[in-house]
């Protein structure tokens, strides 16, 4: 009688923790604040890193669709999955980390905005990948589906599969798509702030805001207190006090500094962030103008705590740095792309722009 096979089981565990090893790791050097390793051999002829991540997220869709399977249906098969994860580990992830390569060797081409997204959504498919596959180890250790808690291996495949459309997406997009999709991102979140230190301003709900549904007019010990006591701890909270009428006034210069703002958002991204092609220079332009387009929400949230603060000193300060912000994105865009930077329609309007928010 012929000896029983071996148990392929041990080698797929083996195989799961080195490539698991992999991916932390891999992840680890992808962090926002890590220093990615330069190559020892840069590529001569390297290509178009959002096809090759492209390509790269198309088969790992294919291989965990595989994994999700194999992992859910009976009888289980070590062999099996052993076989789709090497295949997964061999192929999809050198090359998805070769295109982060890419795009930071070729700096000048695809420049920090790009090179920054990839390495996002790159480290968010690893991430993914790793909970599948830890999913897969515990099914391999003789664990029930779900016994970890969280995901099974089918949920976790389908979250792997969002993180890979995120990849397919830079492909189409390209940098002119991505630098459109962030401004609009950034002057929705823009929009929003202005509304909220808007009504804030006004004092908009404030008596749904400052009224306690759980205390009666009838209630012993609330009559009394009830307009002096609740209503300066809530007005204090949530709107400009009536006697600041100086904040007031600077919360109107405010706005309307901020709506000029959002109409520089609207004019970069038709003349400028659509009508990008590339080119010597053109990359270090878009990348000087999309950090100045990031921090500016960041700082009318600061701008607002400092209202919020009733600090007027501090919220006129922080406006000048707003506005700075956005005067010099205006101004480092004010020329066309052509080599010769040609004056055009948009060079017009930012003068004026720029004689209008002082």
């Amino acid at each position: 009688m012929a000896p029983p096979p071996p148990d392929p089981t041990p080698a797929l565990l083996a195989l799961l923790a080195t490539t698991l090893t992999a991916l932390a790791h891999s992840t680890a050097l992808l962090a926002p604040t890590a220093t990615l390793p330069t190559p020892a051999t840069p590529l001569a002829a390297p290509p178009n890193p959002l096809h090759v991540l492209r390509d790269a997220a198309a088969l790992t869709k294919a291989h965990t669709t595989k994994i999700s399977l194999l992992a859910i249906t009976a009888p289980f098969t070590p062999s099996a999955l052993r076989k789709v994860v090497a295949e997964l580990a061999a192929t999809c992830l050198p090359a998805m980390l070769s295109a982060v390569h890419i795009c930071a060797q070729q700096h000048t081409t695809w420049g920090e905005l790009m090179q920054s997204e990839v390495q996002a959504r790159v480290r968010r498919v690893l991430r993914e990948l790793q909970l599948l596959l830890e999913e897969v180890r515990a099914l391999a250790s003789g664990q029930a589906h779900g016994a970890r808690g969280g995901r099974d291996s089918l949920s976790s495949a389908g979250v792997v599969w969002e993180a890979c459309d995120a990849l397919v997406e830079l492909a189409a997009l390209g940098v002119a798509g991505l630098a459109v999709q962030k401004a609009e991102e950034w002057r929705a979140t823009l929009r929003d702030a202005i509304e909220e230190l808007r009504e804030w301003a006004e004092g908009e709900d404030m008596e749904t805001e400052g009224h306690d549904e759980l205390l009666d007019e009838g209630d012993e010990g609330v009559e009394g207190d009830r307009e002096g006591l609740l209503e300066e701890i809530f007005n204090a909270a949530n709107s400009l006090p009536k006697e600041r009428v100086e904040l007031k006034v600077l919360v109107g210069v405010a706005e309307g500094k901020l709506k000029r703002v959002v109409l520089l958002y609207n004019a970069l991204i038709k003349r400028r962030l659509r009508t990008f092609a590339g080119g010597e220079g053109s990359v270090e332009r878009l990348d000087k103008t999309m950090g100045c387009l990031r921090r500016i929400p960041h700082l009318v949230d600061e701008l607002a705590s400092c209202f919020y603060d009733l600090d007027e000193a501090q919220a006129e300060a922080m406006l000048e740095r707003c506005t700075s912000e956005a005067k010099r994105a205006a101004l480092v865009m004010e020329l066309g792309w052509s080599a010769e930077k040609r004056e055009d329609e948009f060079t017009a309007w930012s003068h004026k722009w720029l004689d209008a928010i002082g």
